[in-house]
């Protein structure tokens, strides 16, 4: 069984009172090393280098040090100031710099109600940073890129195999059947390469749109209309460098698995291998809402293999869905699986993080990638390939640094309804 934490029903009054002793303990942090600071700049150590060289501190703990206690939210302070071993060494830096007895009292005495205060009412450090990032809205941001970084770091050698960056993006054109949208999906897996001898690359593709109401499948071609036999079919030219026998892809259902090998151990001397593919899905996607028909559509992928950057793109013709917002989701995928945008059961497993998605403008120039430069020029080319103008394009997009590993990102649509 699973069990989830719903933070709207967690116990107010003792999260009170938790936030009322942090509030107290930065405080007196804050207001006894500012009384410090200010009486070492009155004997003459006001610069950072005078502080560095009278309480032995790097130049980075100095700096933190000082914002630190500049801050006006003591909640701020708790989120910012350095370690206890750091402040241990300012105050006997202090100490012999002649800060005054009683003023080195007050700060022993903050440093000890600190110390307390993590090892009986919070854990460790960590944990305090962990609940400092929902009290103190601009730590948030560094702490989640600190703590996805270390974990990607984890599964990529867990796993043996990483990515600089993977994207996906769906360009959405009207079909040639009325009511439904073709969509041309574009997949990159680039600077992938092994941590271990044993690295395995497993890539995995679902379609989660419902069966037509013909009972057709939805028809999957090349971009030159040929049928998927081989992953020469798919494969970009001149944008993959892994070879079209290097992978394997196998047909399981609705889920399409596809491994790879051969790629590059380790960071030198060879550079990381690239798999960019392209595929046009006929009709997959509906113009409008019709009267038994789901609610929602988009594009999205899960975020693997362990990847620096994850990229979504929804790429839409000026003819579909014009005034429609894309929403992202970010959903838990560990116990149940991918999720369609409609599956209400599946809101519990949305992950709270801080990511948005951008609109990029219009036409292919809007839609550069720093991380991928020939981006615009795949985007170009696939669209020309199917006699489509990307130019006629606007773009969204949602660009997530560390993504965590499984996570699905995806960005919906809420589909207008049928005129």
């Amino acid at each position: 069984m699973s069990l989830k934490t719903d933070p709207s029903a967690s116990g107010q009054p003792v999260d009170l009172a938790l936030r009322r002793q942090a509030e107290a303990v930065g405080e007196a942090l804050q207001l006894s090393v500012a009384d410090m600071l200010d009486r070492l700049a009155a004997a003459g150590r006001r610069d950072q280098k005078a502080l560095q060289a009278t309480l032995q501190l790097s130049q980075s703990v100095v700096s933190r040090l000082m914002s630190s206690v500049r801050q006006g939210d003591p909640l701020a302070t708790l989120a910012s100031i350095p370690g206890q071993e750091a402040l241990r060494q300012m105050l006997r830096g202090a100490s012999r710099a002649g800060a005054g007895p009683d003023c080195v009292a007050r700060v022993q005495q903050a440093i000890e109600n600190y110390e307390a205060f993590v090892d009986t009412q919070v854990g460790d450090r960590a944990t305090l940073d962990a609940v400092l990032s929902d009290w103190v809205h601009e730590s948030r941001a560094s702490f989640e890129l600190r703590h996805k970084a270390a974990a990607f770091k984890a599964m990529s050698a867990l796993r043996g195999v990483q990515a600089d960056l993977v994207f996906t993006t769906g360009i959405l054109h009207p079909g040639a059947e009325p009511g439904r949208l073709d969509c041309l999906g574009l997949d990159g897996v680039l600077g992938c390469r092994r941590t271990r001898p044993s690295g395995v690359l497993h890539l995995f593709g679902y379609t989660l749109m419902p069966e037509r109401e013909d009972g057709q499948r939805h028809a999957i071609t090349g971009l030159a209309g040929q049928p998927l036999r081989s992953m020469a079919d798919v494969l970009m030219p001149g944008f993959s460098s892994v070879p079209p026998e290097a992978v394997h892809t196998e047909r399981l259902g609705d889920v399409v698995q596809t491994t790879v090998g051969g790629l590059p151990l380790g960071r030198v001397p060879l550079p990381g291998a690239d798999l960019v593919c392209a595929q046009h899905l006929h009709g997959m996607h509906r113009a409008w809402r019709g009267p038994d028909s789901s609610a929602t559509t988009g594009i999205g992928g899960q975020a693997e293999p362990p990847t620096a950057c994850f990229i979504v793109d929804v790429l839409l013709h000026e003819d579909v869905w014009p005034g429609v917002q894309p929403e992202l989701q970010v959903l838990d995928t560990v116990v149940r699986g991918v999720a369609h945008p409609d599956d209400a059961s599946r809101q519990a497993d949305r992950i709270d993080t801080l990511e948005s998605v951008q609109f990029l403008g219009r036409g292919p120039d809007t839609f550069r990638m720093p991380e991928y430069p020939r981006y615009t020029e795949l985007v170009r080319q696939a669209c020309q390939a199917v006699g489509w103008d990307a130019g006629r394009l606007r773009g969204y997009r949602c660009r997530v640094r560390y993504p965590i590993y499984g996570a699905q990102i995806g960005l919906g649509f809420r589909l207008p309804d049928a005129p």
